[in-house]
């Protein structure tokens, strides 16, 4: 029962982690396609609160994994290793990376007089973006590292398709929300 209970609190950490992410993409677009102030705003305290939905669902997931990993004995696994390695560059690339720019967002958010151009600027900042796609790439990587089970290498190989998809998505240099809003000026 204790083993079932956990890996349900595991499976719901991801499922919480990638709702996260969702919002937090939904936020970034929401901000750069806003027209008034009140919009902007309303997209930028989803955002806010996704930092807190990702940190219970991390917990969950990382408590839960040694949990079920110790039980099982593959914490040593070559899959498992790659899956920390993966989840390590996640939460840097969620945390300092990306807290510069979003701090930044929520300083222009607390100026009245800036208006909405300015806090589609700070949303539109390309790290904020990189993060994002980084963080889910990476996240679901591991999910595939999870199921599949893979070798040393094979587990390598999958870390390296996310990081080329990551870089594939960013160079497609698609500015459609804040330039279709910027257009109509």
């Amino acid at each position: 029962m204790i083993r079932s209970l956990t890996l349900f609190v595991h499976v719901v950490g991801v499922l919480t982690l990638f709702v996260g992410l969702g919002l937090e993409w939904a936020s970034l677009d929401g901000l750069q396609r806003s027209i008034t102030r009140e919009q902007a705003l309303t997209w930028l305290r989803l955002g806010v609160m996704v930092p807190r939905v990702s940190g219970i669902a991390v917990a969950a997931i990382v408590v839960s994994g040694f949990y079920l990993g110790a039980r099982v004995g593959v914490l040593g696994n070559d899959w498992m290793r790659a899956s920390y390695g993966a989840l390590l560059l996640m939460a840097i690339v969620g945390g300092p990376v990306s807290r510069s720019p979003m701090r930044a967002l929520k300083r222009v958010a607390d100026v009245p007089s800036d208006g909405t151009a300015a806090l589609r600027a700070a949303a539109a900042n390309p790290i904020l973006r990189l993060s994002l796609r980084i963080r889910v790439a990476f996240g679901l990587a591991i999910v595939f590292l999870m199921i599949a089970k893979p070798a040393a290498v094979e587990s390598l190989l999958v870390l390296a398709l996310a990081s080329m998809v990551t870089i594939a998505t960013s160079l497609t240099g698609r500015t459609a929300p804040s330039t279709a809003v910027q257009g109509c000026r």
